[in-house]
Order: C-alpha cells, then structure tokens, then sequence
C-alpha cells in the first residue's frame, strides 16, 4: 500500500513536472532564445525540449534556429506554417503555442488586432511587425496574404512600432521643408556629388546609370525622398499601390519609376524602377534581365565596396534575384516576379540604410 502511495506520488510529480516543461521554451518564452548561446548548458534543456538536430532545427515540430556560427547565438526564430520548405526539407505545421497569441490561422486583420500596423515588403508576400525590439516577418503562400507559411522573429536594436516610424518620418520631413533655403538647394542640386573612386576609368563624369542608382540612396538619405517626388500617378501599377508619385529621377533603360506609401498614404514612402512588364517571359524578357545584370557588374564592383550575391528566386527557376549590398547605402535587388492575374515584371528594388 505505501509503496503505491509512493508510486502515485512520484508519477503525479512526474505529470506535474511535465505539465510545467511543455510550456516553458513556447508563447513569449519562445523569444527568451533569441540571443541564448547554444554552446552553454542552459541551452540543452531547449534543444531537448523541441528535439532540434545538429543545425538546430525540428522539421516536425516546425521550428528552426539560425545561429551565428562565430558567437554560437541564437539570431532568429523560424516557426513553419503550411507548405514550408528549406533546401528541399519539408517543415511540418507548428502546432505549439507561439509569441503574442500568434495562430497560424490568422488572416491580417487579426494579426493586426494582435502586433498593430504591419508593412508589406516590396516583392515578397510578407508582412512586417515591430513588438519593442522583436521584428516579427510573417510570410503567405500567395500574394493574397491568405495563409501563413512561416513566421519568423529576430531582434532589431533600432526596431521600433510602425506607427512611430511613421510619426518620426513625418516629422523629420517637415522639419527638413521647414528649412525652406536648404530644402531649395537640395532640389536644384544634382543630388550627388561624387569621390574619386567613384569616377569611372577614362572619363571625367560618373556613369549615367551608376549616378541614378546613386541619387536614389542620396535622396532617401538627405530627404526620405521628398526631394524626388512629383505629381500622383493615376495609372495601374503591378503591386496594385494607391499612394503612388512620379519621381525627378531617371534610371536608363528602365520603363518608368514611382515612389509609393503603403499600405497608408502617410507611410513613408518608398522607391521602385520597373524595367520591363510582360504577360509572359519570352527571350526580350531574358535580354533585359542579362542587360540590367551586366551593367550592376560593371559599375558596382567589389572595389567600390559592393558585394553581390544570387538569391533563390521561388517563382523562377532560371531568373533568380540579383542582390548588390555595400554597408554604406543598402542593397540594390535585381527582382523578377509573378503576380496571380498571370502578369511578369523586372524591376529594381531597394533596401535603404538611413544615416
């Protein structure tokens, strides 16, 4: 009898134990391992607990780490939705509980209601979400944002609610028009003024083409683009933007470009050059993709501080993305996409580094 007292006892301690471990490392307490060092021994109780392999990852529990391999930290959190996949690895469905009540069944209003306004990403069907210092990406299977393929959270130290940014972008705007002399000059200017290095070979002026690239990091950087916008645009664009502007600027060779709020008319505005819209890819469409290519190779080269890398493209197997990062501006994206009405576009995407 005492002894199935004592067996009793020990396996309501076991279940109680149980119960306490199975929602340690899930909800908010998912994000205390951002940051976490996977070589110390507080980290085996969580590799344990989501049974992660060698690379830090479950692909039947959903979750993958990515961890610095010179600091061994934990750098983000991937939590797979449906139809997620890796290198070919398919990720089954998380079913844990996730960080800020997060369901994969949420459409965007309620992750709205639960992480506020969210900004789509230019070219990709993400939403992002600040929460203090946590950047929340939240990628769809389609361009309707319908259904959850992943989420996926990391610290940004400079991360703040996208509300305030846009407050805070507003303001440093009218401040800088408040300067009415300097704001002139600004305008008249030919927005860059160029260093040595940045001179082509053999020639006295900077590639046409090298110097509208420039400009646009130039005009973001001294003016969130406000020096560079024009009257509305009235015509259609492939993204399907309300708050759309001409631009000053001109890139050659490509078709037009546009500045754009989204998804409000007081977000902060955004830059894009389209080179070519089509209704199917043929051989021109190609031409201009190798066209674009080669002059990103020839006028930011290694030299100048450029690094340039291909990024797998989901929606072409022979077009992939062509990215050029220089730690002084932000990167420049060669980008081809596909949107559901079956319409093709090659355009110049920017990622921006403010000052």
């Amino acid at each position: 009898m005492k002894s199935k007292f004592i067996l009793v006892l020990l396996l309501f301690y076991f279940l109680s134990v149980s119960a306490f471990a199975s929602t340690e490392y899930v909800g908010n307490n998912l994000l205390l391992l951002l940051g976490s060092n996977t070589t110390s021994k507080d980290f085996k109780p969580i590799k344990d607990f989501w049974l992660l392999d060698k690379n830090f990852e479950n692909n039947y529990g959903g979750i993958k780490l990515s961890v610095n391999s010179i600091t061994d930290k934990v750098e983000s959190i991937l939590i797979a939705g449906e139809n997620y996949q890796v290198n070919g690895t398919k990720f089954l469905k998380c079913s844990s509980v996730l960080p800020y009540e997060i369901l994969l069944a949420d459409d965007t209003a309620a992750l709205k209601t639960k992480l506020g306004e969210g900004q789509k990403l230019i070219g990709r069907n993400t939403m992002k979400f600040y929460q203090d210092k946590i950047a929340v990406e939240i990628s769809f299977t389609n361009a309707k944002l319908e259904t959850i393929g992943s989420i996926k959270f990391f610290t940004e130290t400079n991360a703040v609610p996208v509300e305030a940014q846009v407050r805070e972008e507003k303001k440093t705007s009218y401040a800088k028009i408040k300067n009415q002399e300097k704001y002139r000059q600004l305008e008249k200017s030919t927005f860059l003024e160029v260093p040595d290095e940045e001179v082509d070979n053999g020639s006295s002026n900077i590639n046409p083409f090298k110097k509208a690239i420039l400009d646009v990091f130039k005009s973001y950087q001294e003016s969130n683009f406000f020096s560079i916008k024009s009257s509305s645009r009235s015509s259609a664009n492939f993204w399907n933007y309300k708050f759309v502007y001409s631009t000053k600027l001109k890139i050659p060779g490509e078709k037009f470009n546009m500045l754009y709020s989204f998804p409000f008319n007081k977000s902060p505005l955004d830059f894009v050059s389209v080179i070519k819209e089509a209704d199917a890819v043929d051989q021109s469409f190609v031409s201009s993709y190798k066209t674009f290519e080669k002059k990103l190779m020839e006028n930011f080269p290694t030299s100048d501080g450029w690094v340039a890398s291909c990024v797998a493209n989901k929606e072409s197997k022979t077009l992939s993305d062509l990215q050029f990062n220089n730690d002084k501006y932000g990167s420049i994206v060669l980008d081809y996409s596909k949107n559901p009405k079956g319409k093709h576009i090659l355009y110049l995407r920017f990622l921006l580094y403010s000052n």
